[in-house]
């Protein structure tokens, strides 16, 4: 670090939006960059907007029909793919693969010609290496790994920083061959909002919300999947009272059988569709009844909210909800009815619950997309707000 500052002329910022988390991740990358590289022109870029449309539509489509209906077949592809030699065998396909249903995107980044790319999803790592390779461009390339564990297909030989959730995943890289001053567990970006701590009368009055009752967020990703309906029918079983929120995504179909549902009921209920406000939910709940996708999961730690995870998918949801739980930053329950009792366990025994909810805090990194960029600035003496000695 250090040494004469090199002048930052352009940076990319590339998901790819097969989850909400990667995206997301994107977009908290991209909101304050101009506050550390105020002179640089920024971009936000999903590599699948620069794809086949065949490849746009089946991408993702792929990957929620599996965890949807075939959640371990999934978990089975995830955990054969890990191995290095499988890896070594399906990256030269995908190379194959990827690289024709992506020569657009090849194209955006030789045009752009960028002096740093940071990644939240690992398609765009494979297809910028590659260009690297052949030096028809020498970015400094950034991935942030948007989940609890380093899975195979996040390793290129182009990398050149990894930022990790947490330091408990520098062996797993170590092991793959990453040496470790690669390696940096900045933690997972997320919006700076969450870092708010708004005056909570106010805030519940704002949301119609009541002051004085214990409060169940349950969440179902931005694509509103998993067993809802279900769990939010078991929960409503709880004889004390309390106050449940319920964010269904892009699913209007779910938002509209909840509510549906919880009609009549006597506890104070709210159920929402797609939300841009989950920070100021999260800040209002007593715990959180979630799937333990990245994204989600950090953003609750950033809270300090103890979540309660269902269902996780196996593969990377799974290792996240291990973490969780082996962290002491909430609990894995089997189904909805164990959700309900452990809720009413929580209300009955808050202590429970308040040392949870400060070792969630202790995980949070709600400054993360800051940090990282500050980083950047400072280990390749880039020209912005923190890039000077």
């Amino acid at each position: 670090m250090g040494g004469r500052v090199k002048p930052l002329k352009k940076i990319l910022i590339v998901y790819t939006n097969s989850g909400a988390g990667h995206r997301r991740a994107a977009e908290a990358l991209y909101r304050v960059v101009g506050e550390i590289f105020p002179a640089a022109a920024a971009k936000i870029v999903d590599t699948l907007d620069y794809a086949t449309p065949l490849f746009r539509r089946t991408y993702p489509q792929t990957y929620l029909t599996m965890v949807n209906r075939f959640p371990w077949l999934w978990g089975w592809m995830y955990h054969l793919t890990d191995m290095r030699v499988v890896d070594r065998v399906s990256r030269y396909f995908r190379r194959i693969v990827n690289g024709w249903h992506c020569r657009a995107f090849e194209e955006l980044v030789l045009t752009e010609k960028p002096d740093v790319v940071i990644t939240t999803h690992f398609l765009p790592n494979e297809i910028i290496s590659h260009l690297k390779k052949e030096q028809r461009i020498c970015p400094v390339l950034v991935t942030c790994i948007t989940d609890f564990y380093p899975h195979a297909m996040w390793l290129d030989s182009g990398v050149d920083l990894y930022i990790t959730p947490d330091v408990t995943l520098t062996p797993d890289l170590n092991r793959l061959g990453i040496p470790s001053e690669k390696i940096r567990p900045l933690g997972i970006p997320i919006d700076p909002v969450f870092a708010a701590k708004p005056d909570r009368a106010e805030l519940l009055a704002r949301l119609g919300l009541l002051p004085d009752r214990f409060t169940v967020l349950i969440t179902s990703g931005g694509f509103g999947v998993g067993p809802v309906e279900e769990l939010v029918e078991e929960v409503l079983k709880i004889a004390r009272p309390y106050q449940l929120l319920v964010v269904c995504g892009n699913n209007p179909q779910l938002q509209a059988a909840v509510s549906r549902r919880v009609n009549g009921t006597p506890h104070h209920v709210r159920v929402y569709g797609f939300v841009d406000n989950m920070h100021e939910l999260m800040e209002t709940a007593d715990v959180i009844i979630t799937k333990s996708g990245g994204l989600t999961t950090t953003e609750a730690m950033a809270k300090q909210l103890p979540m309660i995870v269902l269902y996780p998918i196996p593969g990377q949801e799974l290792s996240n909800c291990r973490f969780i739980v082996g962290q002491g930053a909430g609990w894995q329950v089997q189904n909805p009815r164990e959700a309900r009792e452990q809720i009413e366990n929580l209300m009955e025994h808050p202590e429970q619950l308040r040392a949870v909810k400060e070792n969630a805090g202790r995980l949070g990194r709600p400054q993360a997309a800051r940090e990282i960029l500050k980083y950047i600035a400072e280990r390749w003496g880039l020209g912005g707000e923190y890039g000077t000695r």
